[in-house]
């Protein structure tokens, strides 16, 4: 059991408002147009859809449409079908088409159009933590299999140092249904503290941007640095929101000692304007960053506080995935002319594993319930991320974490780490 939880830490009121809005968001469109807590299992015919929302625009676009080839990938090898039933897919955008962030009226949209769809076998997504937070009570009450390629907020399948009433408030029908791949925070915590320790870090001041699904990871680093013996100032929240200079916090942290910052959060202006401003006060600080931060558009504005960045983010070098791995990321060029990473091959997993489960499930794979006690069942699968079970709470056992640093401006791979 972890020592520290969030409730140990009062929520700013911004941060309460962001989740009730959230909530509520999913609650009044659960509420309507005929979506339910599904209360059986429900058999839908011979032709199946899966559905994926990721945000296809903005800074996450990239990626996201790595991960929808490699499901197309997957699909495509598995003919479009899985025995008797009849496979399509549907890949939605769960971003702002004026913004290019996720939305979450755009998201709840997504979630209820695969749920009011009575041939969804399984849902895909998200990418953004908040966004699942949106997706998946509406997908959850429905029945349906929801498996995502990301989404690590840790209250999303457990308690432990999560927000009030998670993971419950998630799934209306009080059964799981969501599963992800890459590893939850308490991972990402892990090698970010395992990192430090391998860097000779003693004291370290950690960081957040007080959004509701990054003070956890924080808030964990904070316990497990401290555990290992590391000295921790915060963990503190910073209000990001149009702040464009951090005079006092960079002049706390300098007085503080700390010989490295871990800040939890999104990569937007502020955040680039701390970075500068840390390193400007004390190049020697190592700059450690959440998986938030793992994008062009965060480190090509860095400039020399790039030199003192790293980044955890659960990418690795397509060489250090199995050998499987190389033969799609092949077929990934030969069919879309361009090369993939990881994320081609989170994508391709995502939409393998819920293939396998429909195939598993034998006559019932059109049966939703038991499509995803299938997936639930998920035992030392070998997969091009690696082999892999799906535990009771819908964690994955992959345990490995990339670490990033940035080359001519650009986030790239520079070793990993095992966490267990």
């Amino acid at each position: 059991m972890r020592a520290r939880r969030l409730c140990k830490r009062s929520r700013p009121a911004a941060l309460t408002a962001v989740l009730v809005a959230l909530g509520a968001v999913a609650g009044a469109l659960a509420g309507c147009g005929g979506v339910g807590v599904s209360g059986a299992a429900t058999a839908i015919g011979n032709q199946l859809t899966i559905y994926s929302s990721l945000p296809l625009q903005g800074p996450y676009g990239a990626v996201s449409q790595q991960i929808v080839n490699g499901e197309k990938l997957a699909l495509a090898e598995a003919g479009g079908r899985v025995g008797a039933f009849k496979v399509s897919y549907v890949s939605e955008d769960d971003s702002s088409p004026t913004s290019g962030q996720w939305a979450p009226g755009v998201t709840a949209g997504n979630a209820k159009t695969a749920a009011d769809d009575t041939t969804t076998i399984a849902f895909l997504g998200d990418y953004n933590s908040a966004a699942t937070a949106v997706s998946l009570p509406l997908i959850n009450a429905a029945g349906i299999l929801q498996v995502s390629p990301a989404s690590p907020y840790v209250g999303l399948t457990s308690s432990e140092d999560a927000g009030q009433d998670e993971p419950e408030r998630f799934y209306p029908s009080g059964q799981r249904t969501f599963g992800r791949l890459a590893p939850g925070d308490p991972a990402q915590a892990a090698a970010q503290v395992k990192l430090m320790a391998e860097m000779g870090v003693h004291r370290v001041y950690v960081l957040d941007d007080q959004d509701p699904f990054e003070v956890p990871l924080a808030q964990i680093v904070a316990g497990d640095a401290e555990r290992r013996g590391i000295a921790v100032a915060g963990p503190h929240g910073l209000d990001m929101s149009g702040a464009t200079t951090f005079t006092g916090e960079v002049e706390k942290i300098s007085k503080s000692g700390a010989q490295a910052v871990f800040f939890a959060g999104e990569g937007g202006a502020g955040t680039v304007a701390l970075w500068r401003e840390l390193h400007s006060a004390d190049p020697s600080l190592l700059l450690l960053g959440s998986s938030t931060l793992a994008s062009e558009t965060f480190t090509s504005q860095l400039g020399a506080a790039a030199a003192s960045t790293y980044i955890t983010t659960p990418a690795l070098a397509a060489n250090l995935y199995p050998p499987p791995a190389a033969r799609v990321l092949a077929d990934y060029l030969r069919d879309f002319g361009a090369e993939g990473g990881a994320y081609a091959l989170y994508g391709y997993e995502a939409m393998s594993v819920v293939l396998d489960a429909i195939r598993t499930a034998g006559p019932h794979g059109n049966d939703r319930q038991s499509v995803i006690d299938r997936f639930f069942a998920v035992k030392n699968r070998d997969s091009v991320l690696g082999r892999y079970s799906i535990e009771a709470d819908g964690e994955t056992t992959l345990a490995r974490y990339g670490v990033d640093r940035v080359l001519d401006g650009e986030p790239t791979f520079y070793r990993a780490i095992n966490t267990r």
